[in-house]
């Protein structure tokens, strides 16, 4: 199933650069959450001083801080909002392991995940999500 898109009937067909895009997209989705981890525990440590401090500009970096995690946390935000759009009930710890961590059909069925969807429904439930991940990015 990896690296398989839907064909051009299908009712998630994506041109293969949109469909690409959708797929790196979902996948930066652990590197977003530990950027925004890491600018929290950055913004704590901050000491702004303004006594002190003597600069020409207004650059607070506080504010920059939160000004970037709010972009990545609405990054964030969408691929989270697919996930639970697009997977049945209680399937929504698969489709993240498949769409934001490459897990394969194979690594979800067998070992200690035993996912209980078939390789067509699994394949169907990918690409509705890639499909309407590209709609929102």
């Amino acid at each position: 199933m990896r690296g398989r898109k839907p064909s051009k009937s299908s009712e998630y067909y994506l041109p293969t650069p949109c469909y690409m895009l959708s797929m790196d997209y979902a996948l930066n989705y652990d590197t977003w959450k530990a950027e925004i981890k890491s600018l929290r525990n950055q913004s704590k440590a901050i000491v702004y001083d303004k006594d002190k401090v003597q600069s020409n500009s207004d650059y607070n970096p506080t504010e920059a801080a939160a000004i970037a995690i709010s972009e990545l946390q609405i990054k964030v935000d969408k691929i989270e909002k697919t996930i639970n759009e697009v997977s049945p009930d209680g399937l929504d710890d698969f489709i993240k392991l498949a769409v934001c961590y490459g897990f394969t059909f194979t690594q979800l069925t067998t070992g200690k995940h035993h996912m209980p969807l078939n390789k067509n429904e699994f394949g169907k439930i990918k690409h509705h999500f890639y499909y309407n991940l590209y709609e929102k990015i």
